[in-house]
């Protein structure tokens, strides 16, 4: 038989599978894509191999148990319980013995992981530098153990395509997302029976338009060779017409981007001037990233232009992980509001209905991230102030001028008791501390929560509401509520909700011209996920950045590049 070294034949086969190459001036022979190195060697090796393999199993996993790690090589399972379970079960026989696959499962699981980049996921987490330097023509004391290792990669990787590698209610206390539950053992046993591992991991990742755009364009990035990117000065502006030394850098920003085509340098004018194509490409680079479409290169059009491409990187793996947090099938009706955005989407079987502006939390008052179910709505709502609101914006008012609470539709309450006139009171030596009152302001045009506000109970207690301030919702960055969400047309979205909910336009009717306090419970609640994107597929076909107005990413992409034996999924 052919004798070659055992580096070199594993790296020509590997070669052919998945484009490694042998190091170099070692002579390799052509190995046919049919002939796997396990058949390299004598049918009772392979036989010695499985029937070792049964026999240690068992053993290599008692003594993870009690040591952490694995005895030859040294390596932590992350799902050492669910493997114990799992191959117990199955009498701790072998389950990727490559002699009983049409393919070998671990040169699958080779290729795979090295392309696991283009979902913002590392291969290491999966074990790959030990499977592939140790396992692929394993001694016969690893062979237990890399079967091992190469189901815990494979059950590793499945949690991570499906629901994500952190949970995001560990790493941020304003937030609680509640992943869809999965059962380890059927992943696992669904991967023992699939013929083709590339097939069930295909079906495991999220299948959207946006995951799958996303995916793309970050395997984009990571492939291009970036030229050095120094920041662009931010002033003075550029307006159309203009001529200025900056021009130049900031065309060869949007070509790369792939805003402004890639040919246009050779019909550019020189001297260059701020004009015609160049124009409408920074205006489409302004839509993409949530800024005034004016044309003028401001501060925040060159400050999103110095963004590097390494942080893009880092947004969209970031992005690409909430995705796979979420419902593996939505709901047939949904809102979502993405703060970074300052937008709300009403979804119908997939389909936008309704797009609107909102108003979200300031930096101070985050909105929190979450789901749950608007269950009612109520016209024509009283608001009562919540303490933390009273304390720190209300009371400085009422203390500057103690008519503010009249002239504004308040009345205080002690405990369950009215206060007839409140001016009575001596607001001086009131504090925080001392603070027992509560305040309800009237429905009416200067009520802050408008017509109507939109109730899906939760610990955080913030809602969707209308606001008699239209003007807000002029401005780019509108992060200025207390935490609850400003919608721009709160009536659009109470006739959809209601119509979905079986009202007739009649009924809705009636109940709008009611003037008193009114609530309206839903047959059908309508879920609502409150979410952090700052990256997604947009409307217009076109992959949108915003900006990072919580400091979210950063936190996210540190904690996504810690190894998976050191996160806890759920």
């Amino acid at each position: 038989m052919w004798f070659w070294p055992l580096g070199c034949i594993r790296r020509c086969y590997f070669y052919i599978k998945v484009s490694v190459f042998c190091v170099a001036g070692i002579y390799c022979q052509t190995l046919s894509a049919e002939t796997p190195p396990y058949l390299l060697l004598e049918p009772d090796i392979n036989a010695a191999y499985d029937s070792t393999a049964d026999t240690e199993i068992r053993a290599k996993l008692e003594f993870h148990k009690q040591n952490g790690h694995l005895p030859q090589l040294g390596v932590a399972l992350v799902n050492s319980t669910t493997l114990y379970n799992f191959y117990s079960f199955r009498g701790f026989r072998r389950l990727w013995n490559p002699l009983y696959r049409d393919q070998d499962p671990l040169q699958e699981l080779l290729a795979y992981l090295q392309q696991i980049h283009w979902h913002g996921l590392l291969a290491n987490d999966y074990h790959f530098q030990t499977l592939m330097e140790r396992c692929q023509i394993p001694t016969l004391e690893l062979v237990a153990e890399c079967d091992l290792l190469q189901s815990d990669a494979i059950l590793t990787l499945s949690q991570h395509l499906q629901i994500g590698k952190v949970n995001p209610n560990l790493i941020f206390k304003d937030t609680e997302v509640t992943k869809p539950a999965i059962n380890l053992s059927e992943l696992l046993s669904k991967a023992v029976n699939m013929p083709n591992l590339f097939d069930y991991f295909r079906a495991l990742a999220p299948s959207s338009q946006e995951y799958i755009e996303l995916r793309k364009y970050l395997a984009e990035l990571r492939s291009r060779t970036v030229s050095p990117w120094p920041a662009i000065d931010l002033q003075p502006s550029i307006k159309p017409q203009m001529a200025d030394p900056r021009l130049e850098a900031i065309a060869v920003r949007l070509m790369f981007w792939g805003d402004l085509p890639a040919d246009w340098a050779y019909l550019a004018p020189f001297p260059m001037r701020y004009e015609d194509g160049l124009i409408r490409a920074v205006e489409h680079f302004q839509l993409r990233h949530g800024l005034v479409a004016d044309g003028v290169l401001g501060k925040k059009t060159i400050a999103a232009l110095n963004i590097t491409p390494q942080q893009r990187i880092e947004q969209l793996v970031v992005n690409l992980e909430q995705i796979r947090w979420h419902e593996l099938k939505p709901a047939s009706r949904l809102i979502k509001v993405n703060i970074p955005s300052f937008e709300l989407l009403a979804l119908e079987n997939g389909e936008v209905r309704l797009r609107m502006p909102v108003i979200v939390g300031q930096l101070k008052r985050k909105t929190p991230i979450f789901e749950e179910k608007i269950q009612y709505l109520v016209l024509n709502p009283t608001w009562v102030v919540p303490w933390e609101l009273a304390t720190k914006d209300k009371l400085p008012l009422i203390q500057q001028n103690p008519q503010y609470l009249l002239d504004n539709q308040f009345s205080v309450y002690l405990q369950d008791f009215k206060i007839e006139d409140p001016t009575r009171i001596d607001w001086a030596q009131v504090t925080r501390a001392n603070f027992p009152y509560r305040l309800v302001q009237a429905p009416g045009s200067g009520n802050a929560l408008g017509q109507v506000k939109f109730m899906f109970p939760n610990p955080y207690e913030v809602y969707l509401h209308d606001t008699p301030d239209k003007s807000l919702f002029n401005n780019e960055l509108r992060a200025f509520s207390s935490g609850c969400i400003r919608i721009q047309r709160p009536l659009d979205l109470l006739w959809w909700i209601l119509r979905t909910n079986g009202f007739s336009d009649i009924d809705i009717e009636n109940q709008l011209n009611k003037k008193h306090t009114n609530t309206i419970s839903l047959t059908s609640p309508v879920p609502i996920r409150l979410e952090y994107r700052t990256a997604y597929w947009g409307l217009d076909q076109t992959i949108q950045f915003r900006a990072d107005i919580y400091q979210r990413d950063t936190k996210l992409y540190q904690a996504l590049q810690q190894p998976a034996t050191r996160i806890l999924l759920r």
